[in-house]
């Protein structure tokens, strides 16, 4: 049994792209374990081919840990807070085949099976934010982990870092990796068969930028974090060669460069990685919890197993005279050069105000023998907007937060609104946008869509409509290549619906709404028509009038309708349905993009050859009615665009 939402999608897509939904945060799938209600929140994702027509999807839902219905482990352990779920997608029909929970089995930071809540520092998994799935032997170096692995973490003070065994369905808390506010990690290749590198976006306030180097270890019985590297490491902070400047003022109490030294689109530093003494065995417990609030982490000192609390460790980055970014956010890898990666940091006001907007840097890596450096490279800076790419910050790519660099060699970034200036100049709603990492140029390829709350048969209802950027998309995906598409044609990423908490949210302790969804890009139509060729049912392809002009028919069919108390609008499918807001309308699919056209190649057709095309429009619902609400839109299009039909 395959599953679709019925719900219109929360985002539209823009110049050149549209957006397919998946799953809607209300709904329930069914599945082999059992009928699956997934919690919102939605956030990290990961892919990866399940069998050959069935690819899995592996999101995470930013929960707090005492928040959103329980659920149980194999053991029996109930637990509620943050979790991951599986979406098992085919790859034809991009339908959900089967859904559930993606682990039976958590392993904490002692190495002990989780069998009680006391066992997990905050009563529960906590706000797991973004997330990677990454395979095995990774790069053609040989370096890297050798498991396939889907890592997220703990977006909260101290929290830590986690790797799903995929073969075993375990969780395994990493110690080895540090504390932090985990937004993500993503891999690097040392150029080293021997070792593992990780780089880690630490979603703090003037945190510094991390990496962890291990070694794996290849004796015959290696646990699954030894093996792949992931203990008994080493842990370092970028420190810029360069004395750069620091921000002056009561907000910012230390000394250590940051924004104010290093801003500016274009602008580049060289630095090193320093190593920090986070592991030290011999001060282990020397953390005390001495104001009382029932953790350790805002002590300095060492825990229990020997590492270094998230004060310490900041002490440490401090000393070691670490820059200081706004708030890091979201990492990726090049997919072309293992040793290059894009960090976003999203920009806030108050401490530093040389990056109020975010900026996107880009991390050359070099692997020494005896260090390692990196050189950074601002590719885009929202606080000069991209040095004057738009008219003002807001016009651009604001508070940047989840990100992919995509296989087609762009770098794609969700918005998260971090300040309160977000949308008050220029009214845009949160989007996704495509960054060119060569020359920072920046399209915006989705926008949130406000009026797409979920109706029958989960009716929700926004507690704060006009509140710009209160809903944020997140978990942006290339996952082309596993949908056997061109790269950059494909992505997944979801919706965090904010404001959606009535309804059924409410009833089944779901949080929040939000969805899950698909960015599609739409094919170009060909330069030259193919005569006596027609696209019947049109509206039913992947994608409505684009998939007829790419393959150069000169004909397509819409079937339309009309339904009482719907505003007037012309909706389009083959059959009626109960709720139609649900359906497209015939100036979605056809009229609008027609007229784009037309005023395009403004040669008389839709064609570079100036081929015109001909929409069949079949009338479904009540025949006079239907014409007559048709004549007055077909009306409106014609004085608006002259020779748009003849």
């Amino acid at each position: 049994m395959t599953f679709t939402t019925n719900q219109p999608a929360q985002m539209t897509g823009l110049n050149g792209y549209k957006v397919k939904p998946v799953i809607t945060i209300g709904e329930t799938i069914p599945g082999t374990s059992g009928n699956y209600t997934p919690p919102g929140i939605l956030d990290g994702i990961g892919a990866f081919e399940l069998e050959e027509d069935t690819v899995r999807v592996l999101v995470n839902h930013e929960l707090r840990s005492g928040v959103g219905y329980a659920y149980a482990l194999a053991n029996g352990t109930e637990l509620t807070g943050a979790r991951i779920s599986y979406f098992d997608i085919d790859k034809e029909t991009l339908e959900v085949v089967d859904a559930g929970l993606a682990y039976d089995t958590i392993i904490n930071r002692n190495g002990e099976v989780v069998d009680d809540i006391s066992d997990i520092e905050f009563g529960g998994l906590n706000r797991f934010c973004s997330s990677i799935y990454v395979e095995g032997n990774q790069f053609a170096s040989g370096s890297g982990i050798v498991d396939n692995i889907y890592f997220t973490g703990e977006e909260t003070f101290g929290g830590t870092e986690f790797a799903l065994d995929i073969e075993n369905n375990t969780l395994h808390a990493v110690p080895w990796l540090g504390r932090a506010g985990w937004e993500n990690i993503t891999q690097v290749d040392t150029g080293d068969t021997d070792e593992v590198g990780i780089l880690v976006g630490d979603d703090r306030e003037a945190a510094p930028l991390l990496l962890y180097v291990g070694e794996k270890d290849t004796t015959e019985g290696a646990g699954f974090l030894e093996r792949n590297g992931l203990a008994d490491g080493s842990l370092y902070v970028w420190v810029p060669d360069a004395e750069l400047g620091d921000t002056e003022g009561e907000n910012d109490p230390d000394s250590n460069p940051d924004p104010a030294g290093f801003n500016g689109t274009g602008n580049s530093e060289s630095g090193t990685f320093v190593e920090i003494d986070y592991y030290r065995p011999e001060e282990a417990g020397s953390a005390e919890d001495t104001d009382g609030d029932g953790s350790i982490q805002d002590e300095l000192g060492y825990d229990e197993m020997g590492f270094a609390t998230q004060t310490q460790q900041d002490l440490l980055a401090e000393e070691a005279g670490a820059f200081q970014f706004s708030r890091p956010e979201d990492v990726a890898t090049n997919p072309a050069d293992g040793t290059e990666a894009v960090l976003a940091s999203t920009g806030r006001s108050g401490r530093f105000p040389d990056d109020v907007w975010g900026i996107t840097y880009s991390v050359n890596l070099e692997f020494g023998d005896s260090d390692i450096t990196a050189d950074l490279k601002i590719l885009y800076d929202g606080d000069d907007a991209g040095d004057g790419q738009f008219a003002h910050p807001d016009f651009g790519l604001r508070s940047p937060d989840n990100l992919d660099w995509a296989d087609d060699g762009y770098i794609y970034i969700n918005e998260d609104r971090s300040i309160g200036e977000f949308g008050d100049t220029s009214g845009e709603e949160a989007s996704i946008w495509k960054l060119d990492p060569t020359t920072g140029e920046l399209i915006r390829v989705a926008q949130m869509d406000r009026s797409a709350v979920p109706g029958e048969p989960i009716p929700q209802t926004d507690g704060d409509p006009d509140d710009i950027g209160d809903w944020e998309s997140s978990g942006i995906l290339d996952v082309s290549s596993l949908f056997d598409q061109e790269p950059g044609e494909l992505f997944l990423f979801d919706v965090q619906a904010h404001s959606l908490r009535d309804g059924v949210i409410a009833e089944e302790n779901l949080v929040q709404g939000g969805q899950l969804a698909f960015l599609q890009e739409i094919p170009e139509p060909r330069s030259e028509a193919v005569p006596f060729t027609h696209a019947h049912n049109d509206y039913e392809h992947d994608f409505p009038l684009f998939d007829a002009l790419s393959y150069g028919f000169i004909s397509v069919e819409s079937d339309i309708w009309l339904y009482p108390g719907d505003d007037g609008n012309l909706r389009v499918a083959h059959d009626p349905v109960l709720n139609p807001t649900t359906l497209p309308t015939i100036e979605e699919l056809y009229l609008d993009p027609l007229q784009d056209l037309k005023e395009e190649f403004d040669n008389g057709g839709v064609y570079a050859d100036g081929t015109p095309l001909t929409l069949l429009i079949d009338i479904k619902s009540e025949g006079l009615s239907t014409y007559q609400r048709l004549h007055e839109v077909l009306t409106e299009y014609q004085e608006e665009s002259p020779g748009l039909f003849t």
